[in-house]
């Protein structure tokens, strides 16, 4: 066993002390704890082992683990095959994101004979159980008529979904329905909305596209200082656009070197608050599930 990390290294061997004795929901705890470093020194070849151990119990949550060691060659050589085995064992368990893995892989084409029907089939399980993924993967599916028949009033159902459940791509996908009118009817307060939402998610477009309804008061009051700042995030992701740039470019010529200071405040402000959604701590999520009696 490695030397537990000090800061999480209690809790780490305690929650050891029950994996070696066979608890399966611990074992499945300690290879995440080694996949992600959290208590303990990053091994993936120990994440593999402690997965193994708890997948071959039949804990659906480790055996979709281990398809995900399989299939990114994490702790072991790149396995396909045994990614879709250990997949569809969780997914025939229920298990949301197996099942929408095991979907990607028949949309891919990996280990599999590519299969949209089977892809949709799997991924809209997955979806009806919540998984946001899931559900905006099966939004483009509709979208495309890939593995099911084409339907806009589908796509954007289950896109929306996945918006409200903060899906950055999903809330600019909405976003640009509602600003060109594509299968809703056609709104700038409500493409405003969703921009905004993905624009605080970091998405680039989502970005670009609510500064520039910000420059030109489409769906919401016009604000050329926060249209600057939306830019300027955006232009820090990757170049903008030459309509894009001259709007910028115009607003900035308006503005005093005051102003221009102010909104540099406001920009870091901004960025801090995209940069605050940040996963927690594992073991503390372990912690915290035990305490209020939650099965892990």
């Amino acid at each position: 066993m490695a030397k537990p990390i000090a800061s999480d290294g209690a809790m780490f061997l305690l929650t050891f002390q029950e994996a070696e004795a066979g608890d399966v929901s611990a074992q499945r705890e300690i290879g995440n704890c080694y996949m992600l470093g959290q208590g303990v020194v990053q091994d993936f070849k120990q994440a593999v082992c402690w997965y193994t151990k708890a997948a071959e119990q039949g804990h659906a949550g480790a055996q979709k683990c281990l398809g995900n060691m399989y299939a990114n060659a994490m702790g072991v050589a790149q396995d396909y095959a045994l990614a879709i085995h250990w997949y569809r064992k969780a997914a025939e368990q229920g298990n949301a994101k197996a099942r929408f893995n095991l979907g990607l892989m028949y949309q891919i084409g990996h280990g599999v004979e590519k299969d949209y029907v089977e892809a949709y089939r799997w991924q809209l399980m997955s979806a009806q159980q919540g998984y946001v993924a899931a559900q905006f993967s099966v939004g483009l599916l509709y979208a495309e008529g890939k593995g099911v028949e084409k339907n806009r009033a589908k796509a954007l159902e289950w896109l929306c979904r996945a918006a409200e459940q903060n899906h950055p791509t999903a809330q600019y996908d909405m976003g640009l329905a509602y600003e060109t009118g594509d299968g809703v009817v056609q709104s700038y307060v409500e493409a405003a909305k969703w921009y905004k939402c993905a624009a605080y998610n970091g998405d680039y477009f989502a970005q670009v596209s609510y500064a520039t309804q910000l420059a030109e008061g489409r769906g919401l009051a016009k604000d050329p200082r926060q249209a600057y700042v939306w830019f300027t995030i955006a232009a820090k992701q990757q170049s903008l656009s030459p309509e894009a740039s001259q709007i910028l470019h115009r607003i900035g010529n308006a503005l005093t070197l005051a102003q221009i200071t102010a909104i540099d405040a406001d920009i870091i402000q901004f960025e801090r608050a995209i940069q605050a959604r940040k996963p927690l701590n594992h073991l503390a999520q372990i912690s915290a599930k035990k305490a209020a009696g939650e099965k892990v």
